[in-house]
């Protein structure tokens, strides 16, 4: 009989900030405690946001091929998650189409998605980071 794999740990729930300014604080101080990341995987890749010795990385493994953004400050995090974000389908004229005019609530809504999606920064997360950094290493190395 095989042994039971250990669940994979959850982070507690995130108490919903009552402010757009409250969500990015959080987030910012979650990602900066080195225990968070938002990362995902699809059949296009896998991408994650950390804060990986200190320094904030995005880092991102693909079919259109290998990245890896530095983020200088916690503001270009907050900007860089924006962009990824401030958008919404609708339909107009039986055809959807991006609307990038978020109401207030909606752009509250949106961040407290963003929150929502931490998850624990894992060994696996490292290793991705680590591998990846070790790939753009071995091309700045001399010949």
């Amino acid at each position: 009989m095989k042994p039971t794999p250990a669940p994979v740990p959850t982070p507690p729930p995130i108490p919903l900030a009552n402010t757009i300014a409250e969500c990015q604080q959080q987030l910012l101080a979650k990602l900066k405690s080195g225990q968070f990341a938002l990362s995902s995987s699809d059949k296009e890749g896998h991408r994650t946001l950390c804060y990986y010795r200190a320094t904030f990385l995005f880092v991102s493994v693909g079919e259109d091929g290998t990245s890896v953004l530095r983020l200088p400050t916690g503001e270009v995090v907050l900007e860089h998650l924006w962009r990824q974000s401030a958008y919404k389908l609708v339909l107009v004229e039986g055809q959807y189409q991006w609307n990038y005019n978020l109401t207030d609530a909606e752009k509250l809504e949106a961040w407290q998605g963003i929150l929502a999606r931490l998850s624990f920064f894992t060994d696996g997360n490292a290793r991705f980071v680590a591998s990846t950094l070790a790939e753009f290493a071995e091309l700045a190395a001399p010949q």
